[in-house]
């Protein structure tokens, strides 16, 4: 959010204009027409204008990356109708398609300069309209980013921003006692336990969003072989006391949570078939029934074949997800299921979980504005849910009702389709919702007087940054 901008945002609960002011749709939700702003010029000096979001907007539907983004892959058509007004043809309405266009690390205009056809791996060049333009990279330094003098909205208060790269969380904190740092933002490089330390420094003060950012989820396989009865996998989530993660590892800030997706989301105010309160009598009765018996060393057996199952998980995403892996561990060890951990870098992890190579793993769910369509869109395709899926009962009706929601805009067709979606989910126990996570931010108070989160916290916008000058 510092180079890039989107067509349209997520602001207070609602898609509003931003690089396209505003937009329509026809009567039947099949035609989109989206209004520029016409005092925008990309960092190179190109215009930006409806030929430049139709050139973004083509080379995104051939990039195989966006293939769950209806409002990409859906399009029949992208028009320049004038050189303000773009118009996109779907083949059918969706209710999800303005959404689709808030995403602040994916949908974003860049300049037409830089895109090259058919090429998805190289950088030509980090070129976009935001309030700050990329100026230097120095490998495994920083890289430096300096104020767009000719930014068409307010012009940002800092000439530079510096985004150093500190990987230990020690040495981060360490840095913004030094003062060689002013800032850390976000929960994936503060635990509840940094942001303590943290506001504990003289001279450093700190915030955290009012608004959750997403769920902590666990993901079951159920196509791996001690996981296949939904007993076993219905036992875990009994098992698991998430009031510990929440008032212990989350020092309280994060509530407990009961859906895959952060409270406030689009067609989730309903009732659940079943709450996974925490149980142990009832987990244990569970597994009682499925056959595995609690052995002489306190891991249950089924036929002399312990019940032992790994937790894979990507320990560089979040910084609570190792702490979080040790204490469901040491919860399931005492229902009798042996777990071990294995930690992976995101790449090996990306890959394993593509693969269907896991027992549990935390799959990270996706923001208010992209819930629960971005969700579930994928999860027939490309998500570690997929290969899960493919062993549990109606798993066809499943994924086909996946694919009734993205073809219509009627909002009671929308509620009933993912009221199914969200229990058979939940009632199969394929996903585990943990606790609600927060972002949050610390920093430097002679530099900084606070900070204004948005619809996604978890994004940084410089512009939400109160100068303490």
């Amino acid at each position: 959010m510092l180079v890039y901008e989107t067509l349209l945002k997520y602001e207070d609960g609602e898609v509003k204009g931003n690089l396209a002011e505003n937009f329509s749709f026809n009567d039947d939700g099949t035609v989109l027409t989206l209004n520029l702003r016409q005092d925008v010029t990309f960092h190179d000096g190109e215009p930006f204008n409806a030929e430049a979001v139709k050139a973004n907007l083509e080379f995104n539907q051939t990039n195989p990356s966006y293939m769950t983004l209806k409002a990409i892959t859906d399009m029949v058509r992208v028009e320049a109708t004038d050189e303000y007004t773009v118009t996109i043809t779907y083949s059918h309405p969706y209710y999800a398609y303005l959404y689709d266009f808030c995403w602040p690390d994916v949908m974003v205009m860049v300049s037409p300069k830089i895109i090259a056809p058919g090429d998805f791996q190289t950088v030509q060049g980090v070129v976009g309209t935001g309030p700050y333009t990329y100026a230097e990279y120095v490998q495994g330094k920083y890289t430096r980013f300096e104020r767009n003098e000719s930014y068409w909205g307010e012009k940002p208060y800092y000439d530079e921003i510096i985004d150093k790269y500190i990987p230990d969380s020690t040495s981060r904190l360490q840095a913004l006692k030094t003062g060689e740092i002013d800032m850390i933002f976000g929960g994936s490089l503060l635990s509840y336990e940094d942001y303590q330390q943290a506001i504990s420094i003289g001279g450093i003060d700190g915030l955290i969003a009012d608004m959750d950012t997403r769920a902590r989820d666990m993901t079951l396989n159920a196509s791996s072989e001690k996981l296949q009865d939904v007993k076993v996998r219905q036992a875990i989530a009994y098992a698991i006391d998430k009031s510990a993660i929440s008032d212990g590892l989350a020092y309280g800030y994060e509530s407990i949570a009961d859906m895959p997706f952060p409270k406030g989301t689009p067609y989730t105010d309903f009732d659940l078939n079943t709450n996974y309160s925490y149980d142990q009598d009832k987990a244990n009765s569970l597994l009682d029934e499925a056959g595995w018996s609690m052995g002489t060393s306190g891991v249950r057996e089924k036929g002399g074949t312990p019940l032992s199952i790994t937790l894979t998980v990507d320990a560089s995403f979040d910084a609570l997800n190792m702490p979080i892996a040790t204490l469901i561990k040491s919860q399931l060890a005492e229902v009798g299921i042996e777990v071990s951990i294995i930690s992976q870098e995101q790449m090996e992890w990306y890959s394993a979980y593509m693969a269907g190579e896991f027992d549990m793993t935390f799959w990270p769910t996706q923001y208010e504005y992209a819930s629960p369509h971005c969700f579930f869109t994928p999860m027939s395709m490309m998500t570690p849910q997929t290969a899960s899926l493919s062993k549990v009962s109606d798993a066809q009706e499943f994924f086909d009702s996946i694919t009734a929601v993205t073809q219509t805009d009627n909002p009671d067709e929308v509620q009933k389709i993912y009221n199914y979606l969200i229990n058979y989910d939940l009632d199969n126990a394929i996903d585990i919702p943990l606790t609600y996570s927060k972002d949050m931010i610390v920093f430097n108070s002679d530099k900084i007087s606070g900070y204004t989160f948005d619809g996604a916290p978890c994004f940084f916008n410089p512009q939400n940054v109160k100068s303490a000058e």
